[in-house]
């Protein structure tokens, strides 16, 4: 290992070779030999040194790690069936055509959150060009197919790399880090991200190089501790510049999935047993640095959070020099050099979303309509439910989930 690493270290722990040393428990003339390359510096000893001022492993059993949004565009791709078939794993004919002015084409095919920009006259512009893009439902829903085919994010990104060589560039890509749940006995391990605000103003959050940084958050005003909670919108943390091609946006997940379900946050936690959420937001051609990476061997989840630690070191304390020591809570989430590895979670596109939708929206109304057909004798609400018809859209909604449930019963093969 070089010695260059452990110097840096010390100088960022502000400490003579003297301090540094008593701090680590080393001797003055093997520090100096260290750093002068004299003595070899293994990566075990490293890990030795830096777990003096705090750092440790993580517990990788703690995080979930996936490709929350990814955006692909190709110069040419003349035939979409085949790029359809052969790259997204499902025919065209699950496509369906719109209109569309985003990101400056003309025309969109979507199969649930998987979408591809084209533009409506490329016949006569002789302009090829398209843009896969995949929310993070659409990174669910395409790793349904993924996990079908047995096929990993690697397979599916290096085949279109090596499918498309210079003309295929990766110009968004955002990795998620769950922060999992542990249980209700287990909270005060746990990660709270108010924390890092106190840490800002305590001088023990170190962000340098992403210069800025921001948050959000807030509830109603409550006396009520057992209501509390349930007010709270969460918070929301942003560290760097959104122009950029790299920032972080740290935020309450748990939050956000009582907010949507709309059910109680202690709910949330039990069902989808979800902390934080720790999102690394690349484009461009840092997008598309780290996808080559990854398809040279790194596991995005090790790239990921090595981003994270290059950035931003939390601490707690200092030692009797003045040195920062690590966070303990921080490190268990992020630390060391343990191997992290990229996770599947598919999704196929859920209709019970439109059916919640409907449960809290509409369902009164109805309720009431139901009960005045009892009184007056009449029957709107069948009338009501037999009046619409199942369009385009609809039909293709349900065919994608006779298409999900097909595959997951083994009934269905797309290839």
């Amino acid at each position: 290992m070089d010695s260059l690493y452990l110097k840096e270290f010390r100088k960022k722990k502000k400490l003579t070779q003297k301090e540094f040393a008593e701090s680590a428990g080393i001797s003055l003339k093997a520090l100096r030999n260290y750093e002068q390359g004299k003595r070899k510096l293994t990566l075990e000893k490293y890990r030795e040194i830096k777990a003096a001022f705090g750092y440790q492993d993580c517990d990788s059993s703690r995080l979930r790690f996936m490709i929350d949004y990814l955006r692909l565009t190709f110069k040419s791709v003349r035939d979409l069936e085949h790029f359809t078939k052969t790259f997204l794993l499902c025919p065209f004919k699950e496509f369906t055509s719109y209109e569309t002015k985003l990101m400056n084409y003309n025309h969109l095919w979507k199969r649930g959150d998987i979408w591809i920009f084209d533009y409506q006259d490329k016949f006569e512009t002789n302009n090829y060009q398209i843009t896969v893009q995949l929310s993070g439902q659409g990174c669910r829903q395409l790793e349904v197919l993924l996990e079908h085919y047995d096929v990993s994010w690697f397979d599916f990104l290096h085949k279109m790399r090596e499918s498309f060589v210079d003309s295929m560039h990766v110009t968004r890509l955002d990795i998620a880090i769950d922060e999992m749940y542990l249980g209700y006995d287990r909270r005060e391990e746990q990660f709270e991200l108010n924390t890092l605000i106190q840490k800002y103003y305590n001088q023990e959050l170190d962000f340098e190089k992403m210069k800025t940084w921001n948050y959000i958050g807030g509830g109603s005003l409550h006396f009520d501790e057992d209501d509390f909670e349930d007010t709270r919108q969460g918070i929301s943390l942003y560290f760097g510049s959104r122009q950029s091609e790299m920032y972080f946006n740290f935020y309450e997940k748990r939050y956000e999935y009582a907010k949507k379900e709309r059910i109680s946050l202690e709910e949330a936690l039990e069902i989808f047993e979800v902390w934080n959420r720790y999102e690394v937001r690349l484009s461009h051609g840092k997008a598309d640095a780290v996808v080559d990476e990854f398809l040279s061997g790194v596991d995005l989840a090790e790239i990921a959070r090595g981003l994270i630690n290059s950035r931003i070191d939390v601490f707690d304390g200092t030692n009797s020099y003045g040195a920062y020591l690590a966070d303990q809570k921080w490190q268990a989430l992020f630390g060391g050099v343990e191997p992290l590895h990229l996770t599947l979670k598919p999704e196929p596109y859920d209709i019970r979303r439109t059916i919640k939708w409907l449960e809290y929206q509409v369902s009164d109304t109805l309720a009431m309509v139901n009960e005045y057909d009892k009184i007056v004798g009449e029957d709107n609400l069948k009338m009501i439910l037999e009046s619409g018809e199942i369009n385009d859209r609809a039909e293709k909604i349900l065919f994608d989930v006779q298409v999900n449930v097909g595959m997951c019963t083994g009934e269905y093969d797309v290839a």
